[in-house]
């Protein structure tokens, strides 16, 4: 045993993971902080380099997707091939996180909060041994993927069909959304809605890049419209083109909250629907 110590999880990652000349990581664990750790701080880091196969169980996976922002950052570095995932043909529930490269091992203990008890060990042969047991779970895990769009995706796609003021106040509206507790935030199409009536889009507009971004149907952005409607934040405008179904104009019910940044937007909006 190398060295013993505590830390944070983010600070463990930044130092283990990203700050180190290891650029290749095998990760067994169903610790959700401590991967939402990972996913976080290599998603913000300049290094392209360093890839990390996680082996988890389907219950993990699962917490991980349901927080939508994490989600976009993993499902990029997934798409950057930076980050894999692989479901563990054992209980990975009950085992210790692990961290495994060809150099250096790193067992992570929660100790309280963000706190964890870091064990580093670099004795080659035991480094060695390590590896290629991680190596054979890894090789009999079954691939696993995330449903989630990659964030650069949704924000792309937004500037293309949507133009870049929306785009600009889509990331700045999800970035205010982030700085909430996971069971406090809105929809990210609820967002995507808000920001649409701010800048006074056509309703269709809004449901193809939800639907092209495969985010949500149809039926979703037309249920959620419906919610921020009953609630008096939005409302829709017909236009008659002449031919065909009028179209629908999102636009917010309270003037006064045209004047408000993507960020004060959604907070007043999530106090409305608290």
């Amino acid at each position: 045993m190398d060295s013993i110590g505590v830390k944070t999880y983010s600070d463990c990652v930044s130092e283990c993971i990203v700050g180190t000349s290891a650029q290749r990581w095998r990760s067994k664990s169903a610790n959700s902080a401590f991967l939402v750790a990972v996913i976080k701080t290599l998603q913000e880091s300049d290094d392209n380099d360093t890839t990390v196969e996680w082996l988890c169980d389907g219950e993990t996976l699962k917490q991980l997707e349901s927080d939508f922002l994490v989600a976009t950052k993993a499902s990029e570095l997934a798409a950057d091939g930076q980050l894999s995932i692989r479901a563990g043909t054992d209980d990975t529930g009950d085992t210790p996180t692990v961290l495994v490269s060809p150099e250096r091992a790193i067992s992570v203990l929660p100790l309280s909060g963000e706190e964890t008890v870091q064990t580093e060990i670099e004795d080659e042969e035991i480094v060695g041994r390590l590896w290629e047991k991680y190596e054979t779970e890894w090789e009999m895990g079954i691939p696993e993927s995330i449903d989630t769009p990659p964030y650069s995706r949704l924000l792309a796609l937004a500037d293309h069909k949507l133009g870049p003021e929306v785009s600009e106040d889509l990331d700045s509206a999800y970035a205010a959304v982030g700085t909430r507790a996971p069971d406090g935030r809105l929809e990210p199409v609820t967002v995507g809605l808000l920001i649409g009536a701010k800048h006074d889009l056509l309703l269709r507009d809004v449901v193809e890049w939800a639907e092209t971004t495969t985010l949500a149907t149809q039926g979703t952005v037309s249920k959620l419209k419906q919610q921020l409607e009953d609630v008096g934040v939005v409302t829709t405008e017909s236009e008659n083109i002449g031919v065909g179904r009028p179209r629908q104009r999102l636009t917010l019910a309270d003037g006064s909250f045209k004047s408000l940044s993507p960020g004060e937007l959604v907070a007043n909006v999530q106090s409305v629907l608290a």
